[in-house]
């Protein structure tokens, strides 16, 4: 009865006493520790402010010819053009003060009726010119997306004219030069990010309105003729001088883009 009841004694005690720790003969149980949350990488706004150091925009033109000779050679009083622009910030000045270059190229074409009163018809006549540019600007940011700026620009191109119908007509083209000097304004929207880190480049519309003044070299043409359209098989006779054109115009320039 005494074995039965220390038997008794001794289960009781092993039940209630508390489990011990493993030892190093035993196995071990897996410890608890609390999760440790996983680093995530910082979110980037998906807009952004930041300066835009290039920008390729579709340009358009508009000149108003304020002399006679031009004004007879074009056959309209404004005379416009379209082509395309690519305008880098060289040198930033501080926060506010950028320092650009642009290039550009521009092409005009008109299609008018040359009126003959000594014949007594008329002549269809065409006129157009290919000009390259390269600008330089100062531009200062009042805010981040209006910035005033002045421009002046210098290039050269050449002119075409040619008068009568396919099959035959008298054309010639001439090299030409030009300057301006001009200022407008910049405006821009926020800059959309490409990508999801800090280096990713930033997307972003940029317009200007820009007016000013060009003065170039007087056009002088001395019409040939041709008897298919071109100047392959001409016909041997004399040139026709028809003077020189001035070149001198105000400008209204307007374009339209994306800026990086």
């Amino acid at each position: 009865m005494t074995t039965i009841r220390r038997a008794f004694l001794m289960l009781s005690t092993a039940a209630l006493l508390p489990a011990l720790p493993a030892t190093a003969d035993g196995p071990t149980p897996p410890a608890t520790q609390a999760a440790i949350p996983e680093a995530s990488e910082p979110t980037l706004p998906t807009t952004a402010w930041e300066p835009l150091r290039f920008a390729l925009a579709a340009e358009f033109q508009t000149g108003w010819m304020l002399q006679d000779d031009a004004r007879r050679l074009w056959g309209k009083r404004s005379v416009g053009g379209v082509g395309l622009s690519f305008s880098y910030d060289a040198i930033r000045l501080g926060g506010r003060m950028a320092l650009g270059l642009d290039l550009s190229w521009l092409a005009t074409k008109t299609s008018t009726t040359m009126d003959s009163a000594a014949t007594g018809f008329n002549l269809p006549q065409k006129s157009s010119t290919q000009v390259f540019n390269l600008g330089l600007s100062l531009r200062y940011n009042v805010f981040r997306w209006l910035s005033p700026y002045a421009r002046v620009a210098g290039g050269t191109g050449w002119a075409a004219l040619t008068l009568g119908s396919a099959g035959f007509d008298l054309r010639d083209r001439a090299v030409i030069y030009q300057g301006s000097a001009g200022a407008g304004l910049l405006v821009r929207s926020a800059g959309v990010r490409v990508g999801r880190t800090r280096k990713s480049p930033t997307l972003a519309f940029v317009g200007r309105v820009e007016g000013g003044y060009t003065m170039g070299n007087a056009t002088s043409f001395s019409l040939k003729s041709s008897v298919d359209g071109s100047n392959k098989d001409p016909i041997p006779v004399a040139p026709v001088s028809i003077g020189e054109v001035t070149r001198r115009f105000p400008y209204l320039r307007i374009s339209i883009g994306v800026g990086f």
